[in-house]
């Protein structure tokens, strides 16, 4: 499920009240303050469901949200924990006594239902990402202690977590709906991990940052496939774990690390060949640039693996025809090969 709001298709006298009716529909009845012209006014946000989750782009020049102390809280309203990350522009947050800065890269924890005030300054980009209370499962004590903190990202688990929501908030077109499902809970994981580094309860955080550590290192793989030097080593290093509990945590999942590494790297190559928008492209230039750095080698395995030479890929498209064949669509299973 999608839900887009963009007002510069609107009349600038329907602008406002649609800014309110979105934020309405993340925090119940506050106050949002906006620029007095309503030419000035400027709002896009896109929003899918990721299982529990819901996960939006956000881009505007919003001046304040703030649900005041003796708000009421709306009976059909849920209660749920919001975790901004902040990519462009700089936010002011506030609850639970605390008061905290936000630049680009840092996320912030707020809890809708309780009082707060947020307060941007100029126009703001952020993905922001919900989850229900009860799904996170963290005590309110702890909650407590943790919103309207800055969260910088130079904690490796919140790199890991932002990587995954801005992915998720921008690729939703990558994923069909079964595949959207499975970052539920990896995400649940991932926010409960956040909280709990943050409180120094590493043992909060052990587990979901066990349990995620294959997504999360899939993640990875697929934002630097193209970069040549993606070995085990960095892998594990950047995920602060041995390269045995890499090949250990892959193998269970079924995976070699340097056969998927491969066909995700084939896969991204076939389709470029087969598009028309690279056909100025040499096969040796998309071969480079998805890692592979000999073209004789690039041409055998991409042969062993469809069944088809790059150069016959890119003579059926230009001959008008749709690609690869059903029978050679994907890779075969026990090819092999002297590189990733």
């Amino acid at each position: 499920m999608t839900d887009q709001l963009d007002v510069a298709s609107l009349a600038p006298s329907d602008r406002a009240d649609a800014i309110r009716a979105f934020s309405w529909s993340i925090n119940g009845r506050i106050e949002v303050d906006l620029p007095p012209d309503p030419n000035r006014l400027k709002a896009h946000a896109t929003t899918h469901a990721v299982g529990s989750v819901k996960v939006s782009e956000i881009g505007w020049n919003v001046a304040r949200l703030r649900r005041a102390a003796a708000a009421p809280v709306d009976e059909d309203m849920t209660p749920q924990v919001l975790v901004h990350l902040q990519e462009a522009g700089v936010s002011r947050f506030q609850q639970g006594g605390r008061q905290s800065v936000t630049r680009a890269g840092d996320l912030a924890v707020i809890e809708n239902a309780k009082p707060y005030e947020a307060a941007f300054h100029g126009t703001m980009h952020s993905v922001l990402v919900r989850v229900p209370t009860r799904v996170l499962g963290l005590r309110p004590s702890l909650l407590d202690q943790v919103t309207a903190v800055r969260i910088g990202s130079e904690r490796p688990v919140v790199g890991a977590a932002a990587a995954l929501f801005a992915r998720l908030a921008r690729d939703q077109a990558a994923f069909d709906e079964a595949e959207t499902a499975m970052f539920a809970q990896p995400c649940v994981d991932l926010i409960r991990a956040v909280v709990s580094m943050t409180l120094g309860r590493d043992d909060l955080a052990r587990t979901p940052l066990n349990n995620t550590l294959l997504q999360r290192v899939q993640e990875y793989v697929r934002l630097h496939l193209a970069e040549p030097d993606l070995t085990a080593a960095r892998i594990a290093a950047e995920h602060q774990v041995s390269v045995r509990q890499l090949y250990l945590t892959l193998s269970r999942a079924g995976i070699t690390l340097g056969d998927w590494i491969r066909t995700q790297r084939l896969e991204e190559c076939k389709r470029e060949l087969a598009s028309s928008a690279y056909q100025l492209m040499t096969i040796e230039a998309i071969a480079h640039r998805w890692g592979f750095a000999s073209a004789p080698h690039f041409s055998r395995v991409f042969k062993a693996a469809y069944g088809v030479s790059p150069r016959g890929v890119r003579s059926q498209t230009r001959g008008g025809e749709s690609g690869l064949s059903p029978a050679t669509g994907s890779p075969r299973r026990g090819t092999s090969a002297d590189s990733f």
